[in-house]
């Protein structure tokens, strides 16, 4: 099972969200502004709201800002950071992601792995034939599944479940996977 802390797909963040630094998680991303006083929108990447605490520390495009209040929003949370104290500060912030550094990560239970630790694991199945990277998860309601890009091939879709995902060496970068019955590669 897998914790996000980070929803964005590999290909999404190649393609669209590139402010974060490298060694930042994000968790978040600005989506919109409300009122006049430079309050942000914001859509949540993470399981752990308390990083949008007050008193929280969070980068945006690289700058260390407070958290100054917080409140949950229909569509995620709704934040005031120092420094944007104005409609027009907001707005220039449309679209940038709100990060953390990775050394400030969050505790996590035995044998949960974050999204961004497993994104881009080589895949073996049980033969140890690779079979190509994890590309993305998707979160369904049952269990997460992952998408395998595979050399050559389109996506192969496994669903996160001890009889499927038997291995996760994430020292060595690779995960290890029973391909089930009547699932074509």
């Amino acid at each position: 099972m897998a914790l996000h802390d980070s929803r964005i797909s590999l290909s999404q963040r190649r393609s669209i969200y590139l402010d974060a630094p490298v060694d930042h998680i994000v968790v978040g991303v600005v989506r919109g502004v409300r009122g006049l006083r430079g309050e942000l929108r914001v859509e949540v990447t993470t399981e752990f709201l308390q990083r949008f605490d007050p008193g929280a520390t969070l980068f945006i495009s690289g700058i260390k800002r407070e958290v100054l209040k917080s409140s949950k929003d229909r569509k995620g949370m709704l934040l005031f950071l120092q420094g944007i104290n104005s409609r027009e500060d907001a707005e220039a912030c449309k679209g940038m992601e709100l990060s953390v550094p990775e050394c400030d990560s969050l505790e996590k239970p035995e044998g949960k792995h974050f999204h961004y630790e497993l994104i881009g694991l080589k895949t073996y199945d049980e033969d140890g034939e690779y079979l190509g990277e994890l590309s993305e998860i998707i979160e369904t309601g049952a269990n997460d599944v992952y998408a395998i890009a595979l050399d050559g091939y389109k996506d192969i879709l496994l669903p996160v479940i001890p009889e499927v995902i038997t291995n996760i060496d994430l020292k060595n970068s690779k995960m290890e996977v029973k391909i089930p019955t009547g699932l074509e590669r």
